[in-house]
């Protein structure tokens, strides 16, 4: 259910074409394929710094929420810090996001978006606070 909702009702996952493609309590790994609109800087033909943070706000919302206990749980995003590594090539990425910290009220979660393992072009580190019922 939790996988329906983030890539097929969420209008902006929908416009990124979001694809999730391993989705376990506190981790997920989504694929998001390139479009030429998601280019920030032409001359360099790279993505758009904002597309990234997105990305890792996403995968980070999503390991965050898979490990609240109720739909009822509310999951909002606090913080985020987004380092970028290395310029990002005009094709498909992947993002995975790791639940760090399950506390009462925060969850912490570590995002690394990359084309091929080896070489991580951005990781971010996300909170989000929760409210359980």
């Amino acid at each position: 259910m939790l996988k329906t909702v983030f890539q097929d009702q969420m209008p902006a996952n929908k416009h990124l074409g979001l694809k999730i493609e391993d989705l376990e309590v506190g981790y997920t790994k989504i694929y998001i394929p390139f479009k030429d609109e998601f280019i920030g800087d032409f001359f360099q033909n790279r993505w758009h710094g904002g597309i990234l943070a997105s990305i890792a706000d996403t995968a980070g919302g999503i390991a965050a929420v898979s490990t609240v206990e109720s739909i009822e749980d509310k999951v909002s995003t606090i913080d985020m810090r987004i380092d970028y590594l290395y310029g990002s090539e005009p094709r498909d990425l992947y993002a995975e996001a790791e639940m760090i910290k399950n506390g009462k009220r925060i969850i912490k979660v570590d995002v690394k978006i990359y084309h091929e393992k080896e070489k991580i072009i951005a990781v971010g580190r996300c909170a989000y606070s929760v409210l359980r019922k």
